[in-house]
């Protein structure tokens, strides 16, 4: 018999954060890490809690949300506009030219940007396709400087980018971590070992939690994962 119910996503996680917490989320595919953010950014609903510094996300609207929270995805939403308009993108109030450009020096694209004839009106094709993956990235990047949200969601992947800009994206995201409670879903191992706390999820559980020494001395999971015997994807 199984010892799961495969119709069931997340069973029985019981998770605690501490603020400023670096947290990071690994397993397998289908193991359940990017239903466990689509519930702390209240884009799916389950049968239990979640609290955010003691207060029921039921009880807080998607806005409330987006401006605890903020998310860097894998392939970060860009529209046809200015590379201004696109750090801009979601703020509710007007932001000057030299806050976006200290946002662009934090995320170390402003460089990049000052070089460019038109510098901050230069146009971005819908979804940012006349821009390299890198830059696209650090573009979204600089907007959540500006929003400075107090929990920071990555989903890490940065394996089809050259060494150079993942290195510049890197200090981007070390800079945008600082004094934030972060989690990180993990890639690749090599990227992890500094967190607080690393979350091993296998079948909607957390299996494994510790530091990266804790976890490889205990041999499981993580261990197999670190070593190669088992896939992270």
């Amino acid at each position: 018999t199984k010892s799961y119910d495969e119709n069931v996503i997340l069973d029985k996680l019981n998770l605690y954060i501490r603020e400023n917490e670096f947290l990071t989320l690994l397993g397998p595919s289908g193991c359940g890490k990017s239903s466990l953010i689509k519930a702390i950014c209240k884009l799916e609903k389950g049968d239990g809690e979640i609290f955010i510094a003691g207060k029921n996300i039921n009880s807080l609207t998607r806005k409330d949300i987006s401006e605890i929270i903020a998310l860097v995805p894998q392939s970060p939403f860009l529209i046809a506009g200015t590379i201004y308009e696109n750090i801009c993108y979601g703020m509710d109030k007007e932001v000057s030219l030299e806050e976006v450009e200290e946002a662009a020096k934090k995320a170390y694209i402003y460089d990049y940007i000052n070089n460019l004839p038109d510098k901050f009106n230069t146009l971005i094709s819908e979804g940012g396709n006349n821009l390299s993956g890198g830059q696209r990235q650090r573009i979204a990047i600089a907007r959540i400087f500006l929003r400075k949200p107090k929990i920071l969601i990555l989903d890490e992947a940065t394996s089809s980018i050259d060494t150079r800009t993942e290195i510049q994206i890197q200090k981007a995201m070390d800079n945008l971590m600082k004094g934030r409670t972060v989690f990180v879903i993990a890639h690749r191992l090599s990227t992890i070992r500094n967190s607080d706390a690393i979350m091993v999820l296998e079948h909607g559980r957390i299996i494994e939690r510790g530091s990266h020494e804790d976890l490889i001395a205990q041999r499981g999971t993580y261990y197999q994962l670190y070593t190669g015997k088992l896939e992270l994807s």
